[in-house]
């Protein structure tokens, strides 16, 4: 299926490169550009010098290598993308499949499983070998980069253990206020450390959910990470229990109960019948912003979608495990799509989804946002969206020296091959070919590039 090849060009300019590997495939797809047939990426060290038609590039190399330069070329068969990016999972829980397996009648029955299971491996644990074996999948399934949540600092490693990009987000979570002022911030100062001596691509904080966290530590962790130029992460509208009621009761627009009282906790506030909803409370308390992106978002109303997309704040949305841990409902994709909110896609754990391969959730993505009445005929163009640049975006990866989640010159070199049936004969072939990826593209990655190395090679070339 797949052929390489060597080319070497003339040129005597010190300053240019002396090899290049060409990756061509019969569709290129760099999602800040147009699909392109008979494509090709040519990649120096990690970063890709051009994106475009094969014989173009080409023609672009010979003005930019040296004398005895090599381009060394891989071709492929299928569909090339830019390396996929997971944006809500949790690594560390690789090994807890045996819950993932379970069915569930409500949310706190799957969590009594989670925590049963997840106190037994405390015994040994394995921790680090668990969460290096999912990173491990996800770049067997074509992932690049994700947002990993970090509960144990033995799993701190996972992404760079295969070299991703991403960011390892140590998660704080059952704080009391009392508690939290106490040693609460002691404590996260101290892993932190910890973790920045691990040497990991990036590292962020994850305030669980205002079911787990009182109010101060959401007062107090969104200027702590902002201080040291920290991501935030949060679950956040995965229960029926952080639902709000509609019309709001406390918005921006009606905050005289902000104003004179001191909410000790969202439980608080929902017992006295306020009806505010868990992206309200953590929104009058400065926790959002477009540093920070949600997990989830099911429980997610007009008013809370409204309040994401002013403060900037991504959300991904995991579908495959919300029905497992059963969160009472899907997430409104269709509204998220039509009233353009940033999103991307989260595969969560094994603990609560079968697989860590993102293409299973965007095939579920596409189904449901049929389900619940997107027609617009863009769909597979936003899920490949949401697969790559949502990701990059939803985490600050998009933009600067570093980008991922796209294939344009001077970008990081991270590109998936998939192997599923092409048609270039047509616009409707071609859209035919998008929507095949987004459907069934699951188990179809052969060859997994990061940062310009081949970390993962299943006969491709």
């Amino acid at each position: 299926m797949n052929h390489s090849a060597v080319h070497v060009w003339s040129d005597t300019d010190p300053e240019l490169v002396d090899h290049v590997t060409l990756y061509s495939a019969r569709l290129v797809i760099p999602v800040t550009g147009p699909v392109i047939i008979d494509g090709a990426v040519a990649v120096h060290g990690d970063r890709v010098m051009h994106v475009g038609k094969r014989h173009w590039v080409l023609e672009a190399l010979k003005q930019e290598t040296t004398q005895n330069a090599t381009i060394v070329e891989r071709h492929w068969d299928g569909v090339l993308t830019p390396g996929l990016i997971n944006a809500h999972t949790h690594l560390q829980y690789s090994g807890m499949a045996e819950v993932g397996r379970g069915t569930y009648d409500r949310f706190r029955a799957w969590e009594l499983a989670f925590n049963a299971v997840y106190a037994e491996a405390q015994h040994t644990r394995p921790w680090k070998q668990w969460a290096e074996d999912g990173a491990r999948q996800m770049v067997e399934s074509g992932t690049t980069a994700a947002a990993d949540i970090v509960t144990d600092l033995d799993a701190a490693g996972a992404l760079a253990s295969q070299g991703m990009h991403g960011i390892a987000y140590w998660e704080v979570m059952g704080w009391h206020n009392d508690e939290w002022l106490e040693k609460g911030r002691t404590e996260l100062s101290r892993q932190l450390r910890k973790m920045s001596q691990e040497r990991l691509p990036n590292l962020g904080i994850s305030p669980h959910a205002p079911y787990t966290l009182e109010s101060e530590p959401f007062v107090d962790l969104p200027d702590i990470a902002r201080r040291l130029n920290m991501r935030l992460h949060i679950h956040l509208a995965e229960t029926p229990l952080e639902a709000g009621t509609y019309p709001p009761v406390l918005t921006t627009y009606s905050a005289a109960d902000w104003r004179d009282h001191d909410w000790v906790s969202y439980k608080q506030l929902k017992e006295v019948g306020k009806g505010a909803s868990a992206i309200q409370f953590v929104d009058q308390l400065g926790s959002l912003g477009p540093d920070v992106h949600i997990a989830h978002g099911v429980w997610a109303d007009k008013e809370d979608r409204r309040i994401l997309r002013q403060r900037g704040v991504g959300v991904a949305l995991c579908p495959r495990s919300n029905r497992i841990t059963n969160t009472g409902k899907d997430a409104p994709i269709r509204e998220y799509l039509e009233e353009g909110n940033l999103v991307a896609v989260g595969t969560d754990s094994l603990s609560s989804t079968p697989s860590l391969d993102l293409l299973d959730d965007v095939s579920m993505l596409y189904d449901l946002a049929r389900e619940q009445g997107y027609t617009n005929d863009d769909l597979t163009h936003r899920l490949i969206r949401m697969m790559t640049l949502g990701g990059a975006a939803s985490m600050g990866m998009h933009v600067g020296m570093n980008r991922i989640g796209q294939i344009n010159a001077g970008a990081l070199a991270d590109l998936a091959f998939f192997d599923i049936p092409v048609d270039t004969s047509s616009p409707a072939g071609i859209e035919a070919t998008l929507e095949t990826l987004v459907r069934h593209g699951a188990g179809t990655n052969r060859a997994t590039v990061i940062a310009g190395h081949e970390t993962y090679n299943n006969h491709a070339w």
